[in-house]
């Protein structure tokens, strides 16, 4: 018997964001919103610390852990540009190794996105540290906030979690990303705290967004594609 040359219909592509986790997602690009726009607002121009951010380094350096120089050093070079690549492309293989390619796309195009936008909006808002270096916001901190975020949806969708695990798994491992560079990043006087706020908010508003114009793009295409006899 002759099998028909009948070609089978496509299985429908992995998308960035899985269904549990769009709406979870959707709320961290809002807060990510007003976590980039109040601070750029409430410190444009100032080239001092706030009271706010002279409490939280006195905080944060009193709490430092004895012989963590080597890691704070370590996570300040994964924000510098060479460090910064490496990550992304890091990043970008785990999800294509899991085969997420959407995933893998928004992981190179969000973290390149935030790297121009950390650095377009340091002179618009104009906050300097160390008398004359803009630090607003915190590029270090937006970088590596967003690669946190990226594995944060990887194993959410590789291990299928439900939305309110899979917001739990993204919440937990990005904020422990954000905070460990906002560590890193005060305890070098760096940057202001307020600058890594600002930095955090930019990953969280830039990956989502990222991730769902990826989804629709590929929607799109998937509409327009000739239909299979």
């Amino acid at each position: 018997m002759k099998r028909d040359n009948i070609e089978r219909p496509r299985a429908p592509a992995r998308t960035a964001l899985t269904p549990a986790v769009r709406r979870p997602v959707t709320a961290l690009a809002l807060l990510g919103l007003l976590l980039l726009v109040v601070p750029a607002l409430i410190f444009a121009g100032d080239t001092s610390a706030s009271r706010l951010d002279t409490a939280a380094k006195a905080f944060v350096l009193e709490h430092a852990p004895a012989g963590s120089w080597d890691i704070i050093r370590g996570l300040d070079w994964l924000g510098e540009p060479i460090g910064r690549a490496l990550l992304l492309i890091g990043v970008t293989l785990a999800c294509l190794a899991a085969g997420r390619r959407a995933l893998a796309i928004t992981a190179a195009v969000s973290i390149a996105t935030i790297s121009v936008l950390a650095t377009a909006l340091k002179p618009l808002v104009g906050r300097r540290i160390h008398e004359g270096f803009l630090c607003y916001p915190s590029g270090h901190s937006a970088a590596l906030t967003a690669a946190a975020l990226i594995v944060g949806l990887l194993v959410a969708d590789v291990f299928v979690l439900r939305s309110v695990a899979s917001t739990a798994v993204i919440l937990g491992i990005t904020v422990v990303g954000g905070a460990l560079t906002a560590w890193a990043q005060i305890n070098l006087d760096a940057h202001y705290p307020t600058d890594t706020v600002g930095g955090f908010g930019c990953a969280l508003l830039v990956v989502p967004v990222t991730a769902w114009l990826i989804d629709r793009f590929a929607a799109r295409r998937a509409a327009n594609r000739p239909a299979s006899r």
